[in-house]
């Protein structure tokens, strides 16, 4: 059994991590930037702020692995994903080099949208950061898919915009998770091979199917987004078709998110 410290074990995939962890058989502590609410279940919980470091060392002691969620899109993005990931490999390798693997999107270095390159900046500290390391790189989640296309169709109209054109090769979170746990009972492997979905898609098929799942009508026009990151989004740089790790298709996650 390992003790394993989850950051970010609050987030999409780390709901998905924690359990899974715990029913393989580790001692689990997970990270949050909030008190532990009382909903949650039994797991050992641990406040920091990756903005400032404070809580990572106590965080970080007495752990084997350190499976490394944490990250933020939306706010103070170089602060969580690059100063703070420095702030915890520092800590990792103060508190006994545990093994950090060090979650990360596929493409990063081929698109030039600022999160991906902060991710890209926090990819190098974790491999020169002197403590044992393994990064996974997999595709966006279902679930962000879906947080997208909810952001388009907000407006009760009957029509939406939307970069129908955009390649997405959209992959399970839990399915992501399951895979982290295999990882972590492996000795440090490094960079690994990509992980991504099963298919690769338009945003426009991911569209009508969205629409179709929640019984709604509507007319979708073409948004042009002019750019490179748009670009690199439109010939694929974010997607991995030679490595159709996952299993569950789009339609059936919606099926499952939106049981009829």
């Amino acid at each position: 059994m390992a003790r394993i410290l989850v950051t970010g074990g609050t987030g999409v995939l780390g709901r998905q991590l924690v359990p899974r962890l715990k029913a393989a058989g580790h001692a689990v502590r997970l990270t949050s930037r909030q008190p532990r609410p009382a909903a949650v279940p039994a797991a050992e919980w641990t406040q920091v702020q990756f903005e400032t470091g404070a809580g990572l060392a106590e965080a970080v002691e007495g752990m084997h692995l350190i499976l490394h969620a944490a990250s933020n899109a939306a706010h103070h993005n170089r602060q969580v994903d690059v100063e703070g990931t420095r702030r915890l490999a520092n800590a990792a390798r103060a508190a006994g080099t545990p093994h950090l693997i060090y979650v990360s999107i596929v493409g990063i270095e081929r698109i030039p949208l600022a999160y991906y390159k902060n991710k890209v900046s926090a990819e190098e500290i974790v491999k020169a950061c002197g403590v044992p390391w393994t990064i996974l790189r997999a595709t966006q989640f279902h679930d962000l898919i879906d947080k997208l296309l909810t952001g388009f169709a907000r407006f009760p109209l009957p029509f939406v915009f939307l970069p129908t054109d955009l390649k997405f090769q959209p992959v399970d979170e839990g399915e992501t998770a399951d895979e982290l746990v295999r990882i972590a009972a492996r000795p440090p492997a490094g960079l690994l091979p990509d992980f991504g979905g099963p298919e690769v898609l338009r945003m426009a098929d991911l569209a009508w199917a969205w629409f179709a799942a929640r019984g709604l009508r509507r007319a979708i026009f073409h948004l042009p987004l002019p750019g490179a990151t748009w670009a690199g989004y439109r010939k694929g740089y974010n997607t991995c078709p030679q490595n159709r790790s996952g299993k569950i298709t789009w339609a059936e996650w919606l099926k499952r998110r939106l049981p009829n």
